[in-house]
């Protein structure tokens, strides 16, 4: 059983309720101002699809004939010099034995994909979607149907798993992008995934020694390049997901790395995406399988033993997550200057990252050691984003902090300051 693997494109996986319980859901999201986003798959059905069993045309998915796997190089969409067979077993090749590779290539699966698409956002109200293994798409294709949709729905988000470890070829994929212009094409896809950030945030907070690749420089290096991105603030931020391992796993539930890694979360430019239950300190090996990083949260049914959906529910250690994300992000909110703000940053010494969120009404800064010891930063580095101010209110503490001259740091710490 292969979550991705629909059987049918219009109905809700049984084993999760029906279409009315998630009308219902959304229903109730809209009174609580949320927002609800659909996990949509445009690159293949599962193989007990009723429309597989029964193939409208022999060319609805890609055969060769019948199965032949992906190669995964999803580089060979746009590599000049990629030979074409390699191509077409990355686009046309299937994702997994058990998922058919849909062929956007024919335009009567296009028509089909798009309709179902607006049929979902009509009937459930939905307000984005997650489009998975959005690169493995026919890039003709692909740039149609998400056209079709945003012309549509001009202030519909679509986000694109573009799972890539290159900041210059996940730029080809986001809409308008002048690196896929070399290349005359055009995705139209308004987000994309920031996995080089995410591969950052899997290492950095372990790195105790910097080194000229190794530390704090890590994040700011990823932000060096954020000229390629046509949109910086439609970034989709992250620093795990349902694939990838654990937060928490990776670095032993230890609550000063992760209020550090939140708390840059939290502060830098893109749309932060909380994987359930880090909030709660939850952690599980990727190595032993998905099931172990996709654990359920504690509570929420009748007859469970706990429910750490309540204060009353959680332990101490839980509790202290829980505080440090809510206060992080409850902040960030209402804070303009952190979505749409413009970025300062400062080579890292030490192990000691300072970077500076800004715009015309007002500046907050930054502050991480991510060293095993205490630090004294000194300030007049940054007078170019300081601007004279001497001082002010730390997020997360509330206390007043004085940058005049120096900011002392403990170990393995972080402070975001709103300036005066």
């Amino acid at each position: 059983y292969h979550g991705y693997a629909q059987s049918d494109v219009y109905k809700i996986d049984p084993r999760y309720g029906t279409n009315e319980d998630y009308l219902r859901l959304s229903t109730e999201m809209k009174k609580k101002d949320m927002k609800l986003v659909m996990d949509y798959v445009t690159n293949h059905w599962g193989d007990q699809h009723w429309m597989y069993k029964d193939l409208p045309t022999y060319d609805w998915v890609h055969q060769f004939p019948g199965y032949s796997q992906s190669n995964y190089r999803m580089t060979t969409q746009f590599d000049p010099n990629a030979s074409k067979i390699d191509a077409i077993n990355c686009m046309d090749g299937w994702f997994v034995r058990s998922m058919p590779d849909l062929n956007q290539s024919n335009p009567l699966v296009l028509k089909y994909l798009t309709q179902n698409a607006i049929w979902w956002i009509e009937y459930a109200d939905l307000d984005g979607f997650r489009v998975d293994t959005y690169s493995y798409n026919d890039k003709e294709g692909i740039a149609k149907w998400t056209k079709a949709i945003t012309d549509e729905y001009p202030k519909f988000n679509i986000v694109g798993e573009v799972w890539m470890h290159d900041q210059a070829q996940m730029a080809y994929w986001q809409k308008d992008s002048k690196i896929a212009a070399i290349q005359s094409y055009n995705s139209y896809l308004p987000s994309v995934m920031d996995f080089t950030l995410h591969d950052a945030f899997g290492a950095v907070f372990n790195e105790d020694k910097d080194s000229w690749d190794k530390g704090m420089i890590k994040f700011y290096e990823n932000f060096t390049n954020d000229f390629l991105y046509p949109d910086i603030n439609n970034l989709l931020i992250f620093a795990e997901n349902h694939d990838t391992g654990r937060f928490n796993e990776i670095f032993k539930n230890d609550f000063k790395k992760y209020r550090m890694g939140m708390a840059l979360l939290a502060t830098v430019r893109g749309i932060p995406q909380i994987y359930y239950g880090s909030e709660i300190g939850m952690a599980g090996e990727k190595g032993k399988g998905d099931a172990d990083i996709r654990q359920d949260f504690p509570g929420g049914w009748p007859g469970d033993a706990k429910n750490a959906f309540t204060k009353a529910g959680r332990t101490t250690e839980q509790q202290q997550f829980f505080d440090v994300t809510a206060k992080l992000f409850n902040w960030r909110k209402g804070k303009d200057v952190i979505h749409t703000g413009k970025t300062m940053h400062y080579i890292p010494e030490n192990n000691v990252y300072v970077y500076f969120r800004y715009n015309e009404k007002e500046s907050v800064m930054v502050v991480i050691n991510n060293a095993p010891e205490n630090r004294t930063v000194k300030t007049t580095r940054f007078g170019e984003s300081l601007k004279g101010r001497k001082g002010g209110k730390e997020v997360l503490t509330g206390k007043q902090v004085d940058v005049s001259n120096e900011i002392m740091m403990e170990a393995k710490s972080v402070m975001i300051i709103e300036l005066n």
